[in-house]
């Protein structure tokens, strides 16, 4: 119900040329940024003379794993904002907007439940014969249902008798290139 309503920014850009034969303007600005979070202001002008937007449009995007191009995103929703506020949309051309309950039934489908993730800690004492001071390495790794996590994904659980008799288990990177391997994390 709501996405035959969704209209693209690229199909709102199209209408804006086409109603001011490609003598408007849009210029975007970006107003702040601290490497995480990123405000763009965009401006819609009638004639590319015009001193004064006739709409502005206002965006913020975070940087996280999910959203590595947020300052493109944040110009992308600004611009959206703007056709949106300057009446080009498929709202303003009579569509109806949907209603709370119908956009809460809709992320209601979206939702997916994470899974619950402890994080395991491994300490263990490193001596260097150069130095005064003991270092301790410490690993992070999150164990999400039963397995282990790293930046390749989920990690190779192992586990077995090593040549000098001991038993062992733990996980290992799925990576196959070893240079750039996470350490293992030994249970």
């Amino acid at each position: 119900m709501i996405l035959e309503n969704y209209e693209s920014v690229a199909e709102r850009i199209e209408k804006f040329w086409n109603h001011y034969l490609g003598i408007g303007r849009i210029d975007t600005d970006l107003v702040y940024q601290d490497g995480t979070r990123y405000i763009v202001k965009a401006y819609g002008y009638r004639e590319t003379t015009d001193l004064v937007p006739f709409a502005t449009g206002w965006a913020e995007e975070i940087r996280s794993n999910t959203n590595r191009h947020p300052v493109e995103n944040a110009e992308t929703s600004a611009i959206g904002r703007m056709l949106h506020n300057a009446g080009i949309s498929k709202f303003s051309d009579g569509m109806a907007r949907p209603s709370l309950e119908e956009i809460r039934s809709y992320e209601n489908k979206l939702s997916v439940v994470p899974a619950l993730a402890e994080v395991a800690m491994s300490v263990k004492e490193a001596r260097d014969p150069w130095s005064f001071n003991d270092a301790i390495e410490a690993t992070e790794t999150a164990i999400v249902s039963g397995g282990a996590q790293c930046k390749h994904g989920f990690m190779n659980h192992k586990s077995g008798v090593g040549k000098t008799g001991k038993p062992y288990e733990g996980y290992v990177c799925p990576e196959t290139d070893r240079n750039q391997q996470c350490k293992p994390v030994w249970l």
